[in-house]
């Protein structure tokens, strides 16, 4: 694993075995330096994308109490790199389970090598408007998000290849004041493709719930619970329990095929050939057949075709005990009909049209995909969301240990 910077991160996954479900145990571990084997104190380790979390004491120790699941563990320090840990064999938590040690390695040649591509001028700080818009968000929630540290980024572009790349030096800090969070986000890569328009990003968040008085926090649990529904999360926990129409969604297949209408390119290039030939001095007519070919370059090159047949969970779910996992081919659309899009999303994506139900597409990049009881999927890049969960970014997420309040 490369490192990334001043930081020092490790992720492995843990297994519960089959305890009860109320039971917690206890995660113990001891972080120490690679070289000097000396304990090390203050370094953070959390578990992602929750508001679980703690600091090493002096003797470099820690504990976190945990239900039975599965979850993504990062540790790091400022000063130190990136480890390489077997994250092929699972760590199982049971009543007898054995204190952890994790030797984290101090390195910084990694990091200048990077920063020398990094120099702030003005197109940084351009770059830097790119990559918040991208990665915390446009909705209304996420334009409020701060990124307190942003001298912290690597932001380097790439002419050749025309992407934006970003990582960071330590934790990004974000304050979300609509959601009463702060984020400390764990950055390992994150890519603006800018010739195929799209955004790749990859890191470990964790939540500290902020404090406020009780009109502030219940404004908090008022926004909380409006980003929740219909959210990638409020599915994929609706899913598991078999309750997808009881919670708003609906899911439908979605059947996408070449434009018939469309030329395909062997077709256009034999056009542009012949026009070629004929000289650049001569007008097509609009009967022409070259003109004609010419002109259906604008349609686009997949059609849609949704089927409204309600699709059975034994086609794509599977259950055993504990374990609940989604397999299938093609595309699914995802109508959540308990709230309309918002006006930003529509001007980001769909110009002037009036805001309906929020819809989103999925697809499986892995043949299955695991759906845990937090609502997360893993594996979390097995699974490819567009549409509206795609617009959604780092602004507008949840800790997975967050549970709406009952009305």
């Amino acid at each position: 694993m490369k490192g990334f910077g001043k930081n020092a991160l490790l992720i492995f996954l843990l297994v519960a075995a089959n305890v009860a479900k109320a039971q917690k145990r206890e995660f113990k571990g001891r972080v120490a330096d690679e070289h000097t084997g000396k304990p090390l104190e203050f370094v953070t380790v959390f578990i992602t994308n929750t508001t679980l979390g703690t600091l090493t004491d002096e003797k470099g120790s820690f504990v976190i109490a945990l239900d039975p699941g599965k979850y993504d563990v990062a540790v790091t320090m400022v000063g130190y790199g990136s480890i390489i840990y077997p994250l092929e064999i699972p760590i199982e938590i049971t009543k007898a389970l054995s204190p952890v040690l994790f030797k984290l390695v101090q390195t910084e040649k990694e990091l200048n090598a990077v920063s020398v591509k990094a120099k702030r001028d003005e197109s940084w700080y351009i770059n830097l408007e790119i990559f918040k818009e991208n990665f915390l968000g446009k909705s209304i929630v996420s334009k409020k998000c701060k990124l307190v540290n942003p001298e912290t980024l690597i932001i380097v572009y790439d002419e050749k290849s025309n992407k934006l790349t970003v990582t960071a030096k330590d934790l990004l800090v974000i304050e979300n004041p609509e959601l009463g969070y702060k984020v400390s986000y764990l950055l390992i890569e994150f890519v603006y493709d800018f010739r195929e328009k799209y955004v790749t990003y990859l890191g470990y968040p964790r939540y500290d719930l902020s404090k406020g008085k009780k009109a502030r926090e219940n404004r908090w649990a008022k926004n909380r619970r409006t980003s929740f529904n219909g959210s990638a999360m409020h599915f994929a926990r609706a899913l598991r329990e078999k309750r997808l129409e009881q919670e708003g969604f609906n899911l439908r297949r979605l059947i996408r095929k070449p434009n018939p209408n469309r030329p395909t390119e062997q077709q256009l290039e034999d056009a542009r050939k012949q026009l070629r030939l004929r000289g650049t001095a001569v007008l097509l007519d609009a009967n022409d057949p070259l003109s004609i070919m010419l002109s259906k370059t604008s349609l686009p090159k997949i059609v849609e075709i949704l089927d409204t047949t309600r699709v059975p969970y034994q086609d794509y779910l599977q259950i055993n005990r504990e374990e609940v996992k989604m397999t299938f081919e093609g595309y699914f659309q995802v109508v959540y009909v308990g709230e309309k899009e918002e006006p930003s999303y529509l001007t980001t994506s769909f110009g002037t049209r009036k805001p309906t139900f929020q819809t989103s597409v999925i697809f499986l990049r892995d043949k299955e995909i695991f759906l845990e009881k937090s609502g997360s999927f893993f594996e979390p890049l097995g699974i490819v969301f567009e549409g509206y969960w795609g617009w959604e970014k780092v602004g507008d997420m949840l800790p997975l240990d967050y549970m709406p309040e009952v009305d």
